[in-house]
């Protein structure tokens, strides 16, 4: 838990890395994506301007997910510090490479993804396992409960929020 950042952020680089080198395979065959999308029509030179941009955000999304997690392990009761809830989201990534399995290669990340941040909250923070399935899905109430708090607050038409999603 206190071994540093480095060795998960370089293995989540390379989760990362062996996905989109597939995702790229994918655009330049023509061939359509894992989970049922068409084939990009963006010309292969325009997906290989986005690769930086799409690393950046890999990485931020790393550091915001741990922030956002370890709030979680943290109202939980969780023990460890920022540095363990990074290196179970940094190794977590794994599941990742599930995306790559037809029609529910996302959905066998998800839930891998879920299971794996279980397992290293009930272990590295040493939490119960009723806590430890709750804190990566806290997040996600409490976001739904601010979208519906806006919705039947009438801040935001549901008209609206279901057109943006249509987009």
């Amino acid at each position: 838990v206190k071994a540093g950042y480095t060795q998960p952020l370089i293995f989540a680089m390379a989760v990362y890395f062996i996905v989109l080198s597939y995702n790229l395979i994918l655009i330049a065959s023509g061939l359509p994506y894992p989970g049922g999308q068409e084939a990009s029509d963006e010309p292969f030179t325009e997906t290989l301007k986005n690769v930086p941009a799409l690393a950046a955000l890999w990485l931020s999304g790393l550091f915001l997910g741990s922030v956002i997690l370890h709030g979680s392990f943290w109202l939980l009761k969780g023990k460890a510090g920022y540095e363990a809830t990074f290196r179970i989201f940094a190794y977590s990534s794994i599941a990742n490479l599930l995306t790559i399995i037809p029609s529910v290669g996302h959905y066998a990340c998800t839930i891998s993804t879920l299971v794996l941040v279980m397992l290293g909250g009930r272990e590295i923070h040493g939490l119960s396992s009723l806590r430890a399935i709750a804190a990566p899905i806290l997040p996600a109430i409490v976001v739904w409960g601010i979208l519906m708090g806006l919705i039947y607050s009438g801040i935001v038409p549901l008209e609206k929020l279901t057109a943006t999603f249509n987009q």
